[in-house]
C-alpha cells in the first residue's frame, strides 16, 4: 500500500483509500471489486464504496457489470484538475466584495481599522489559534500567568499549532512555579523553539510575523471577571499596533535570560570555555539567572536543595567567580546558557 507521502492527488477530492484504490487500478488492465480489495489488503465493502466515487470522477469505467478499469490519467486528472482551477478562480474573484463588505461593516461599527475587541476566553483561545496558523515565518509571545493557552479543563495546551512556523516564546518566571509549564517549557525547546524568561512581562501578546497581533491585558486569559464578565483582547493587523509590538516584544527579548537549547534531550550549543557539559547545570543556570530561588529550582529539576547549592557552588568555581552575580556575567559572557 502507497505511504502517505506518495497520496498526491488530494485536491482532487479523493481520500488516501480512494487514491490507493485508484493507483492500484491503474496498475492492472482491468480488475474486479474482491481482486483490488486483495490487493490492497481492504475490505470488499470498502472498495465497493469508493469505486463510485472513481467513475463520478471519470478516473475509472466498467468494462463490464463487475470489472472495472483506469481511464488515462492525462484525460481524466487533467480535466478534474481545470475544474479545480476555475472553482478557485472564481471564489478568489469573490475576495476582492467580500472583503469590502467586511471593511464597511467595521468602520460602521466605528473600531480602529484593522482592529476587533475580542471578548471571552473561548474566542480569545479560537483568535490565538488562527493567528498562529496565518504565520508564514515566525510567531513571537509573551508568556505570563494565567496561560490564556490553558483549555476549559484548566490543562496546559500546546501555543504553537503551526509546524511551518519558527517560535520565539518568553515566558514570566512565575511560570515556572508551575511543574505542566515547566514540561511545556522542555517540549517546546526539544521542538527548535527559542525560548527566554523573565522577571515580569507587561501583557499577553501573540505577533504572526510582523503583520497581525493579539493583545490582552494583564487580566485576560483568566478565571478573574473582566469587563463584565469577560476578559478583553485586541486582535490588529492595524500597522501603527503592531509595530507597537513587534518593538516592545524585541526589548524584553533582547534583556531576557534564554533557556538552554535542547536536541532530542541533549545540548545542542558545545560548550564553551569549560563551560558546563551537564544538560541540568546548564537548565540550572537558566533558572538562576530568571531569578528563581533556589527552592523552586529544586522542585523543578526534581533533586534536594543542597544538590542545587552545591551545583551553583560547583559553576561558581568553574567560572572563578565569588558571587552569583558574576557567575551570571560570565556565564552568559562564555555562552554557557
Amino acid at each position: 500500500m502507497p505511504d502517505e507521502e506518495h497520496h498526491s492527488l488530494g485536491a482532487l477530492g479523493l481520500s488516501p483509500q480512494a487514491e490507493d484504490v485508484y493507483r492500484a487500478l491503474l496498475s492492472l488492465p482491468s480488475a474486479d471489486i474482491p481482486t483490488l480489495a486483495c490487493r490492497l489488503d481492504l475490505p470488499c465493502e470498502t472498495v465497493a464504496a469508493i469505486m463510485p466515487r472513481l467513475l463520478d470522477r471519470d478516473l475509472a469505467r466498467m468494462l463490464t457489470d463487475d470489472q472495472y478499469a483506469a481511464n488515462p490519467p492525462e484525460l481524466s486528472i487533467v480535466a478534474l484538475l481545470g475544474e479545480r482551477v476555475e472553482l478557485l478562480r472564481r471564489t478568489y474573484a469573490a475576495v476582492g466584495p467580500l472583503e469590502r463588505v467586511y471593511r464597511q461593516t467595521r468602520r460602521h461599527e466605528g473600531d480602529v481599522p484593522g482592529t476587533e475587541t475580542v471578548r471571552g476566553l473561548a474566542a480569545i483561545r479560537s483568535r490565538l489559534d488562527q493567528l498562529n496558523l496565518r504565520a508564514r515565518d515566525e510567531v513571537r509571545m509573551f508568556m505570563r500567568h494565567p496561560l490564556i493557552t490553558n483549555d476549559a479543563g484548566g490543562s496546559v495546551r500546546d501555543p504553537a499549532p503551526n509546524p511551518h512556523a519558527r517560535y520565539r516564546t518568553l515566558y514570566e518566571k512565575a511560570l515556572l512555579d508551575d511543574s505542566a509549564v515547566v514540561e511545556l517549557i522542555r517540549r517546546s525547546v526539544e521542538r527548535g523553539f527559542q525560548v527566554r524568561f523573565a522577571a515580569t512581562l507587561p501583557v499577553k501578546l501573540a505577533i504572526a510575523d510582523d503583520n497581525l497581533a493579539l493583545i490582552m491585558t494583564a487580566e485576560s486569559g483568566g478565571l478573574r471577571p473582566h469587563d463584565g464578565a469577560h476578559p478583553i483582547a485586541l486582535f490588529t493587523e492595524h500597522p501603527a499596533l503592531v509595530t507597537m509590538a513587534v518593538g516592545l516584544f524585541e526589548q524584553v527579548w533582547s534583556t531576557a535570560v534564554p533557556a538552554p537549547a535542547l536536541d532530542d534531550g541533549a545540548l545542542t550549543r558545545t560548550p564553551q570555555s569549560g563551560g558546563p557539559s551537564d544538560p541540568d547545570d546548564r537548565l540550572l543556570l537558566s533558572l538562576l539567572l530568571a531569578g528563581l530561588t533556589d527552592q523552586t529550582i529544586a522542585a523543578r529539576l526534581g533533586v534536594g536543595l543542597r544538590t542545587v547549592q552545591r551545583r551553583v557552588r560547583d559553576l561558581m568555581d568553574a567560572a572563578n567567580v565569588d558571587t552569583r552575580i558574576q557567575l551570571g556575567w560570565q556565564a552568559s559572557r562564555k555562552g554557557w546558557i
